[in-house]
């Protein structure tokens, strides 16, 4: 197989590694803002799970990887990639930038209720399209891990701990 842009190495996950993994996304409940890995979780379901090394050369993610949600399900923002979206909310009164790629809605914050909800950070499940035309497999998914996985990840597979280098979780399962 011929590695995509951007892709530095491709590594299938063991049954150590996916228990690891699991076990540090669970450990994220005392944070200030709890980061709940529900791509993650997702991809655990499926039959077979990849790890994928990527540097800035890989295409970017067709949706948000990053949400920051109340308990009530209000989406508060998310990271955007896409030039052309970001130009738009930079025109955007409502919109309130934390860095050059994660968005706040004004609006969003705006609460009528006297009571604070909780908030967390969601990093959702995300399309990976690049393997929807292989006949032998289904429910292709992927999903960022957290710092601590992606650290764990880079030191199991012998890739420097540069944050140019990020790593994904591509799962999928056999066609029954």
């Amino acid at each position: 197989m011929e590695l995509m842009d951007g892709v530095l190495k491709i590594e299938r996950l063991s049954n150590e590694d996916i228990k690891e993994i699991i076990d540090i996304e669970s450990n994220h409940d005392n944070e200030l803002i709890p980061v709940i890995n529900e791509g993650v979780k997702e991809c655990f379901r499926r039959d077979f799970s990849l790890v994928l090394f990527k540097n800035s050369h890989f295409r970017n993610p067709t949706n948000p990887t990053l949400i920051l949600t109340t308990e009530d399900g209000r989406i508060l923002g998310h990271d955007i990639f896409s030039k052309k979206e970001k130009e738009e909310l930079k025109n955007n009164k409502d919109a309130y930038f934390l860095s050059d790629d994660f968005v706040i809605y004004k609006e969003n914050l705006e609460s009528k209720d006297f009571n604070p909800k909780k908030q967390y950070f969601i990093l959702p499940p995300v399309e990976f399209s690049e393997l929807d035309n292989i006949e032998m497999i289904d429910n292709v998914i992927s999903s960022s891990p957290s710092a601590q996985s992606d650290f764990y990840l880079k030191k199991k597979y012998n890739l420097p701990e540069d944050p140019k280098i990020a790593s994904i979780i591509v799962s999928f399962s056999l066609k029954k």
